[in-house]
């Protein structure tokens, strides 16, 4: 009987040791997205950080370098990134929508299902940026470099795109489609 007893308070400080170190790494990964996320706030440099999922709404990071950092499904919705660095970051699924994001460098960023209504992208580095499937409906593109550009699939509906460089864009509707003329 004494034996028994020996294994069960043995596998329960086991089960305990076990939970306590999942609970532990949970925890410290926790900690690390946000002191990237405070020190985002702070400096507005994050290169290369992992702030997948961030709450970042009305964030003011205009001039800021995320270049190469995960955002995918990161909430970003009427946050200032005017003339941020976002080259080659991952941004899949963010909520984008009525950002400042003119002048911004998305050269090469994933932005495939992104929500980008109404958001100022006006003179953007958008080449070789992956768009497939967003919402760009009422976005101002004007300016815009979008050469090279995947918008398979991209809601253009309202769209403005005065002077936008669309060669080598694939998936890029005519005008009798989905993006309307400028507003005259």
């Amino acid at each position: 009987m004494g034996q028994l007893k020996g294994k069960k308070e043995k596998n329960m400080k086991l089960r305990i040791l076990a939970s306590g170190a999942l609970l532990m790494a949970f925890c410290t990964g926790f900690s690390a997205e946000q002191a990237q996320v405070k020190r985002l706030l702070q400096t507005k440099q994050c290169q290369g950080c992992s702030l997948a999922g961030a709450k970042l709404t009305g964030a003011m990071l205009a001039g800021g370098n995320l270049r190469g950092s995960d955002l995918s499904h990161a909430d970003l919705n009427q946050s200032n990134l005017f003339s941020a660095d976002l080259n080659g970051s991952q941004l899949s699924g963010a909520n984008l929508e009525r950002t400042d994001l003119r002048a911004a460098n998305l050269q090469g960023a994933n932005l495939q299902g992104a929500n980008l209504k109404t958001a100022d992208l006006s003179g953007a580095d958008l080449r070789d940026a992956d768009l497939k499937g967003a919402d760009l409906s009422y976005t101002d593109l004007s300016d815009t470099n979008l050469f090279n550009a995947r918008l398979n699939g991209a809601n253009l509906k309202g769209a403005r795109l005065q002077s936008a460089q669309l060669q080598s864009a694939v998936g890029v509707a005519t005008d009798s489609q989905t993006a309307s003329q400028p507003n005259q």
